[in-house]
């Protein structure tokens, strides 16, 4: 059995034409929905992204693992989502990013370049895709359609 599991940034749930909005057209992601499973009534725990994410990854309250912003580390005695999966002999594999800094207590000091950045990936994970910098090209390609690239810039 393989498992995909999608999480959307700043998303609204109800922004999906298979959720019922008049508007959004998402007929990807209308056919993923359609063949697996779509949790219509799950709610994130917390804002924003890092702290929500947190709570997903960890299935603890935000109170209890204490990811209160974007750049807050992630104590490292969390177990989370990838881990538990790569017990049970699955190979998670991450496109994208997870938003959780690294616990300073694992790190190999001052100049260990994961503490630069809240941008890292949640122990557990094989990278398949780190999309800070490989978003570049989809900008490129936004923009390749009129979009102004200014407006998805980070």
């Amino acid at each position: 059995m393989n498992v995909l599991l999608v999480t959307l940034d700043q998303f609204r749930g109800d922004c999906l034409s298979a959720a019922g909005h008049p508007v959004v057209r998402t007929p990807n992601l209308d056919r993923l929905a359609a063949q697996g499973v779509r949790l219509a009534r799950h709610y994130s725990q917390a804002s924003p992204c890092s702290p929500g994410r947190a709570c997903l990854y960890t299935g603890t309250y935000q109170l209890n693992n204490r990811v209160v912003a974007n750049g807050t580390p992630l104590d490292a005695r969390f177990d989370n989502l990838a881990l538990a999966s790569r017990r049970a002999g699955y190979t998670p594999t991450l496109f994208g990013y997870t938003d959780q800094s690294i616990d300073p207590r694992e790190s190999t000091g001052p100049d260990d370049p994961r503490l630069s950045s809240y941008e890292g990936v949640l122990p557990g994970f094989e990278l398949g895709l780190d999309l800070n910098g490989a978003h570049l090209a989809w900008l490129d390609w936004l923009e390749s359609l009129g979009y102004s690239r200014a407006a998805y810039a980070p």
